[in-house]
């Protein structure tokens, strides 16, 4: 969210402007307020639009049979003027998250949440469709987890039942990988492509994966139009819905009416929530933050990436009839130039780390391994195989001879990088479950000596040659996010999840100085931290908040990064320590100066999120995985 610009109209319609909270292909999205005091949030369409022939009255048309739409388990539209000289809609404000962030935070739902989501969202369609409706667009992005269960918004796409086809050859409307079939083929769409996508919303509620996501659209394509996957290992009777709802005959698919009959009986008496309540701060797709009267507000913690037409990801929205937009920032230019995308897709990758001649990049994958990759080529040189699951900490050693890999299975391995080889594998004892410890993140000392590790609520420090565990620093009551040594080796930085950061002396093991990392301990923790290669500065990235730098000597806040409006999963400095890059919600990387605390580049935005990022000791690439599903490489030109 940020302030209205000084082109901005002070009113649209009786309702008074309080502040942007985005833009999208086809308009800008502001926070409002009615006479009465009530938020909503009007959509204003671009002039261009407006001017095309047709669109006023198929405007219009939408927008009434939207307005139609009722019951508990939809966003309302409140207010609409197509004959407007920039024609506008005014929706309900709804507060919680949406579904994808529920997922992305506190992991799939089981059980008798699940069940509840499949029937609010059943309850809703029923309604949408009741209305004479298709939404087309249904995805997580499009669902808020309201108090009193799943609503859900956004109907930017969609049509009544009677309406006519697309009025643009060859145009997709829809998120694509939560289409279905007929969507993709200009086939006439019903309330059963809503049902394919319940399917494909309940398979990702169920296992946390978009199930038909590919690495590119074409892939992506490929699977809507393929044989459809295995929902994998979630509730039998999920299950067997999702592969009813994939049916590619549309005519086989249940009716909304049917799930809800057949769930019914054994819903669970509360609704879904998928997460704790939300603060004041947080802001769902369609939601925004209660403001001062002033009307300047607080930027929103989290929002559904912004879709835009053409953009890289297959999350793609391209124009026609009404479109409501996802609050987010507006579309960012690239940084410097095309990225290259490794990987193919089916496994994912979400951590990276550059060797220290930049010739090789290492990746974490989910399936357990880490891969090398020829960054000169783009050719993939090795896999590295020995962990029982998910790699998410990855870093060569000093000279390059080792790489050190942190896994979900709770242990550290050490890889020969010539011959790739295990060398050691670093594990305390001590820890009871061993599935349940994960290795978050990892560094080497500057000597090669040491390695901190991340585990649990503790960093840990290991001798790399005989693999003793040394030390245990045990600061914070949260799980540690992060860890870093300081250019001379002296400290070790921890930031964990509940908003501080400790520097400890890597000698004694003591505790130095605490920084408070995100500067409201309660509400944001630390995801990540990283020292300047001179050591006189700390960068940490917000759960939920921007980057920020510290004054290693004195412990005391610098400066704020702000630009990412929805987190910072991931911070590292470029070798010279003039630039720092982040990554974060919205799939965007961010590269400031260090010096000044400007903004100098980003990158469009390349999917929901990056949870690494790394620089190339050269200074010549970025690396940074987007979605946890692939990384790009973007080239650098300072």
């Amino acid at each position: 969210m940020e302030p209205l610009h000084p082109s901005d109209p002070p009113r649209i319609g009786d309702y008074r402007l309080l502040s942007r909270l985005g833009s999208g292909g086809m308009g800008q999205v502001y926070l409002a307020r009615t006479p009465a005091g009530r938020n909503l949030v009007v959509k204003v369409i671009r002039p261009e639009f407006a001017a095309e022939a047709g669109f006023r009255a198929r405007f219009a048309r939408e927008a009434e049979a939207a307005r139609r739409v009722g019951g508990f388990h939809t966003a309302q539209v409140v207010d609409a003027d197509p004959e407007a000289d920039t024609p506008w809609i005014a929706t309900a404000y709804i507060t919680g998250p949406t579904l994808q962030e529920a997922v992305r935070e506190g992991g799939p739902l089981e059980g008798s949440a699940l069940r509840a989501l499949a029937l609010g969202l059943a309850e809703g369609l029923k309604a949408i469709h009741a209305c004479g409706l298709v939404h087309r667009d249904l995805k997580p992005a499009n669902i808020v987890l309201a108090e009193d269960g799943p609503r859900i918004i956004d109907f930017g796409i969609a049509r009544p039942l009677d309406g006519d086809n697309m009025t643009t050859q060859g145009a997709v409307f829809g998120t694509l990988s939560y289409m279905s079939p007929e969507q993709t083929d200009g086939s006439r769409v019903g309330p059963a492509s809503d049902v394919f996508s319940l399917g494909t919303v309940l398979a990702y509620a169920a296992t946390g994966t978009s199930p038909f996501m590919g690495t590119t659209m074409a892939e992506t394509l490929r699977r809507l139009i393929g044989p459809p996957p295995d929902p994998g290992d979630i509730d039998p009777d999920i299950r067997e819905l999702v592969r009813e709802c994939w049916d590619h005959d549309p005519d086989r698919r249940p009716a909304p009416g049917q799930i809800l009959a057949r769930f019914e009986d054994g819903a669970p008496p509360t609704p879904v929530t998928g997460m704790s309540a939300p603060d004041a701060d947080s802001v769902p797709t369609e939601a925004a933050p209660s403001p001062p009267t002033t009307g300047e507000g607080t930027g929103p913690k989290r929002k559904a990436p912004l879709l835009i037409a053409g953009a890289v990801t297959a999350s793609v929205v391209l124009i026609g009839g009404l479109a409501l937009f996802v609050p987010d920032s507006e579309p960012e230019p690239e940084l410097f130039g095309t990225a290259t995308t490794l990987g193919d897709g089916e496994v994912e990758l979400s951590s990276v780390a550059f060797s220290p001649d930049s010739a090789l990049l290492a990746t974490g994958a989910g399936d357990g391994t880490a891969r090398l990759w020829d960054v000169g080529t783009g050719e993939h040189v090795t896999t590295l195989t020995g962990h029982g699951t998910s790699v998410g900490a990855m870093e060569f050693s000093p000279d390059g001879s080792l790489l050190a890999t942190g896994s979900l299975d709770g242990t550290v391995r050490l890889w020969a990088t010539e011959t790739g080889e295990t060398v050691a594998t670093l594990a305390d004892e001590s820890d009871e479950d061993r599935d349940a410890v994960f290795v978050r993140s990892l560094a080497f000392s500057p000597d090669g000596t040491l390695l901190a590790t991340s585990i649990e609520s503790t960093a840990r420090l290991w001798d790399v040659e005989t693999g003793a565990l040394l030390t245990t620093f045990p600061g914070h009551d949260v799980w540690v996010n992060s860890v870093d040594f300081s250019p001379d080796g002296a400290l070790v930085a921890t930031g964990a999840g509940d908003g501080t950061v400790h520097l400890w002396d890597a000698g004694t093991g003591e505790h130095a100085t605490t920084l408070t990392g995100n500067l409201h301990r309660d509400e944001d923790g630390v995801s990540s931290v990283a020292f300047s290669p001179d050591g006189a500065l700390l960068a940490t990235g917000g759960e939920n908040g921007p980057a920020r730098l510290w004054d290693v000597g004195t412990g005391e806040h610098v400066t704020t990064l702000t630009g990412h409006e929805t987190g910072v999963n991931a911070v590292a400095f470029s070798p010279e320590g003039t630039e720092l890059v982040t990554g974060g919600y919205g799939g965007v990387l961010r590269l400031w100066d260090v010096g000044t605390g400007e903004q100098i580049a980003a990158s469009d935005g390349q999917g929901a999120f990056i949870p690494s990022v790394a620089f190339s000791p050269d200074g010549t690439l970025i690396a940074g995985a987007v979605d946890g599903l692939h990384v790009n490489l973007w080239p650098v030109d300072l």
